[in-house]
């Protein structure tokens, strides 16, 4: 295909710049673009430019366009700093985008744990250089990838293909003959053995067919409970991102000597546990309605701008009514709403999980639960003094913390699998809040006496301020300041008296008439 533009039309950003020569050509003569051929310009007639018709339209230069130099430089700007700690063996090796190997060579691909400290600088440039995918924006974690159209075929590979097809129709229907004439030969040797023995044809034919290859309903496989179980035991513990894959659990389960001589008594109850983990994760949200009666609004929005999943809602019976009759606008509002938000976030799958952003979800966790616990909205965690202020005044306590995570504040917590493993247990309702019992909190406060008595520190004090003791001046109200309030207290005590205090003068209840008006009467 001829190409209209040369490389001086375009600045060093890709925007085009110049158009003197190409507006000569549309206008139907003769002109010169700019093209390096030495120091002369190169004429182009305009019998060059190919019609609508003659372009090719699958030629896949037309759809791409290649990467900036901005961009590569983006991409390549913190790939450099490598460490030479080594990732697990189970992490997922990361999937980085297409670029140029012209311009990326020398330089190879680093995961975040191949980079000193967190990676974060690294996520940043990634997801500032290719934002056009999921898979681009993360470019360490495990995706998966749009499937690439296939070429279009030639018309020497659709006849070879046609042949193929004839061939293959031909050597089917000689077999599907030769089996319908080796029924017609079994129906009759049937019919004579069931005279000579004085039975019917389908006595025969259930003895022949006894035994079938075929399961007649879809039953669980001791492979794939054995894979399952496999399964809850090596990732109960793994963060997201980190967990074995289909593959691996497979080898597990091929390789474990414990497999390969089980009982029949064993071998039942894996398939047993199997088809409960099924029956409890593949109901959908309008049997969980008939099975329990609950009403359930289900929201999907994508959550970047290019992406290409098609926002959706489910409600569950007369759901829909709700919003227009409590919020007075419509459901698909909300879904709109929604979406705005989830795209404005920006974050791939390592951003989500950072460690500032578990500390977060945390935090709310153990606090609204708190709250659903005691009832009480102003109340406030407290970790150091967790057993008298929370357990003793309260009577509740915090259950199933996870072993090897200290129990301290979530802001306090440095380590990212230490919190999210935290994060993870509140989430599974492994963690939770439970209201104790009278005996249960006299016990508990019999064992703080006792500790108490014997000499250690069951309450922490409260940090003294650096200027305790020393006398500190008030602020000075300001003058305008104090007059409207006092202006304000005095309009709140005359209206809080009543009108029987108020002091207003009374009158007599006789009037007596004075001598000079009486003279005067007369």
């Amino acid at each position: 295909m001829t190409s209209l533009y040369c490389a001086e039309d375009f600045d060093a950003d890709g925007n085009f710049i110049s158009g003197g020569g190409l507006m000569d050509l549309l206008a139907g003569g003769e002109g010169v673009l700019p093209y390096p051929s030495g120091d002369e310009f190169c004429p182009i007639s305009s019998s060059a430019v190919p019609s609508i018709n003659e372009i090719n339209w699958d030629d896949p230069s037309l759809y791409t366009m290649p990467l900036t130099s901005d961009e590569i430089a983006a991409i390549t700007e913190d790939i450099t700093a490598t460490n030479t700690s080594v990732p697990p063996a189970h992490t997922p090796s990361p999937q980085p985008f297409e670029t140029s190997t012209r311009d990326l060579e020398g330089s190879r691909s680093a995961t975040e744990a191949e980079i000193p400290g967190t990676g974060e600088q690294m996520l940043e440039s990634l997801r500032k250089g290719n934002t056009s995918s999921w898979a681009a924006r993360n470019p360490t974690r495990a995706v998966i990838c749009t499937r690439t159209p296939p070429p279009r075929l030639t018309e020497a590979q659709k006849a070879t293909r046609k042949i193929r097809r004839d061939q293959k129709m031909e050597k089917t229907k000689l077999l599907h003959d030769a089996i319908a004439e080796y029924l017609a030969e079994q129906k009759t040797k049937t019919e004579v053995l069931a005279c000579a023995h004085s039975i019917t044809p389908k006595s025969i034919n259930d003895i022949i067919g006894s035994q079938t290859n075929y399961h007649k309903s879809c039953k669980p496989q001791l492979t794939n409970a054995l894979i399952h179980a496999k399964a809850k035991e090596m990732n109960a513990d793994q963060p997201i991102g980190s967990r074995y894959t289909l593959a691996e659990l497979h080898e597990m389960v091929a390789n474990d000597p414990q497999t390969k001589n089980l009982t029949k008594e064993e071998k039942v109850a894996y398939i047993v546990a199997l088809n409960e983990h099924r029956k409890q994760k593949g109901l959908s949200l309008d049997d969980l309605r008939i099975h329990t009666g609950i009403y359930t609004t289900l929201f999907i929005v994508r959550g970047h701008i290019n992406n290409t999943i098609q926002s959706a809602m489910h409600g569950t019976n007369n759901t829909e009514d709700f919003w227009e009759d409590v919020y007075e606008h419509p459901m698909a509002d909300f879904l709109r709403q929604y979406e705005q938000w989830a795209c404005t976030q920006n974050q791939n799958l390592n951003e989500r999980d950072s460690l500032e952003t578990v500390q977060k979800q945390v935090h709310k966790l153990i606090l609204h639960g708190l709250v659903a616990v005691t009832g009480k909205k102003g109340i406030v965690m407290n970790y150091n003094n967790y057993d008298t202020v929370i357990v003793e005044m309260y009577g509740v306590r915090l259950v199933g913390w996870p072993q090897g995570v200290k129990f301290i504040s979530p802001s306090n917590i440095g380590m990212v699998g230490d919190i999210r493993k935290l994060r993870d247990a509140l989430k599974g309702r492994t963690c939770y809040w439970k209201a104790l019992t009278q005996a249960e909190i006299k016990a508990h406060s019999a064992e703080l006496e006792a500790r108490h008595s014997a000499g250690e520190v069951v309450c922490k004090p409260r940090k003294k301020r650096s200027d305790s003791g020393v006398p500190r001046k008030r602020k000075a109200v300001p003058t305008a300041g104090r007059s409207d309030k006092e202006n304000q207290r005095m309009l709140k005590k005359a209206k809080g008296t009543p009108a029987q205090h108020r002091q207003v003068p009374k009158s007599t209840e006789f009037v007596e008439s004075s001598n000079k008006e009486e003279d005067d009467d007369e």
